[in-house]
This record gives structure tokens, sequence and C-alpha cells, in this order.
């Protein structure tokens, strides 16, 4: 395949979700931060007397606020960053099985095409056979010319179904090996 289709990963839509939900996290720990200032500030106002520890409950809260934000983000972006790699990994698999198909698919129908070649001239040479084995038989003018050409034509036609039997067989099992041989290679590279 083309490299500008390999490469054209959800790399930048998983980067600009991860942005947006980053973006999303540090406006919501904003917004918390700033409500905590504000009900810090209306704890200390209200009343004087406890205004130190107010001020400390809204800096703890504050600060653990910020640690569980900083924690969902962390989280957020892990996660995110798991679910890209994932799919990478997904899509390099799906890349090299498709191009086995094809590797495997040209073999087959380069085989195919072999094989239907081998049947056609069996086919023909055994049409050809039949017709002068008939023509022998027509010319005998004795039941021993008769039974020696019906002889000859059936070890004619014997003959040349083995011979094409075993080219058949010959043609499809290099097609078998090609074919196996094109996945054993995308096994050995996934090893790698």
């Amino acid at each position: 395949m083309p490299d500008n289709i390999r490469n054209s990963t959800p790399r930048k839509p998983a980067r600009d979700a991860a942005a947006e939900i980053a973006r999303t996290v540090r406006d919501a720990a904003e917004a918390g931060r700033q409500t905590s200032r504000r009900d810090g500030e209306a704890v200390r106002l209200t009343t004087e007397r406890a205004s130190e520890a107010a001020s400390r409950i809204a800096g703890n809260a504050d600060e653990a606020s910020q640690q569980v934000t900083k924690r969902s983000a962390e989280q957020v972006d892990h996660m995110v960053t798991g679910q890209f790699e994932a799919s990478q990994e997904v899509t390099r698999h799906v890349q090299q099985n498709l191009d086995v198909l094809i590797q495997v698919g040209g073999v087959l129908a380069g085989g195919f095409q072999s094989l239907l070649r081998e049947w056609t001239d069996y086919a023909q040479t055994a049409a050809q056979r039949n017709v002068d084995g008939v023509n022998s038989l027509l010319r005998a003018r004795t039941l021993q010319d008769l039974a020696s050409a019906q002889s000859d034509l059936l070890v004619s036609e014997t003959q040349l179904l083995l011979n094409s039997s075993v080219r058949i067989s010959e043609v499809t099992a290099g097609l078998a090996r090609d074919a196996a041989q094109g996945i054993g290679n995308r096994t050995q590279a996934e090893r790698r």
C-alpha cells in the first residue's frame, strides 16, 4: 500500500481529542480552584474566629482539587495514549494481513491459470487422440486390426491421462507451496 495510506494513522485526531480533554480538565480545575478560593474568602469574611482554619481548609481543598484534577488528567491521557497505541497495532496487523492476502491472491490466480491451461491441453490432446483412435477403428479391416486399434487407443488415452495428472499435480503442489510460503513469510516477519 502507499506510504501515505500507511502513515495516515489516527494520530492527529487522537492527539486533538487528548488535547481537548486536557483543556477541558484544566478548565474544570480552574473553575474548581476559583470556586474554592471564593468559598475560602466567604468563610473568612463571615467568621473572623475561623479565618485561619478556613484558610487552611480552602488551601487543602485547592491542593486536593489540583491533585485529583492532575490524576484525572494523567489517567485520561494514559487511556487515550493506550487506545491510540492499540489502534496503531490493529492497523499494522490489518495492513500486514491485507498485504499477505494480496500476495497469496496473486499466487493463487497465477496457479489457477496454470491449472486451467493444463486441463485445456489435456482436453484438446484427448479429443485429438479420440478422433485419431476412431479413425483407426474405422480403418480396421480385420477383427485383429480392430482389437489392435482399440488397444492402442486405450493405452494412448491412459498414458495421456496419467501424464496430464502428473503435470496437474505438480502445478497444484507448486501453487500450494507458493501460497504457504507467502503466509509463512508473514508469520516469520511477525515474530521479528
